[in-house]
């Protein structure tokens, strides 16, 4: 049983792969962004482009200029929290089997 959940893991995973070029940034964004009504930022912008979605629909469903990366944001919060929780667990063991009397 690891510390991070699959999604987590996932996301790190990818994050990593971007950062090393085996995937484009796009491609992570487009899989790990908010999603409003079924479908992420990006999927909607190329709808206006593609003339299947008015400007003024995109601007009142996307209303905040962070509204996209919220689910990302959540994720990068959850892994600094686990982090940061694990890493007090593993000085509380380390602390114990250094211990001269372990029961």
């Amino acid at each position: 049983m690891g510390l991070l959940t699959k999604r987590e893991r996932e996301f790190i995973q990818d994050w990593m792969r971007v950062t090393s070029g085996k995937m484009d940034r796009l491609e992570f964004y487009r899989k790990w962004a908010s999603r409003k009504e079924g479908s992420t930022f990006l999927e909607d912008f190329e709808k206006v482009k593609a003339g299947e979605m008015s400007v003024e629909e995109f601007r009142e469903k996307w209303s905040s200029k962070g509204d996209w990366k919220n689910h990302i944001r959540v994720m990068r919060h959850r892994i600094e929290k686990k982090f940061e929780e694990g890493k007090k667990d593993l000085l509380l063991i380390r602390d114990f089997l250094r211990m001269r009397e372990i029961p």
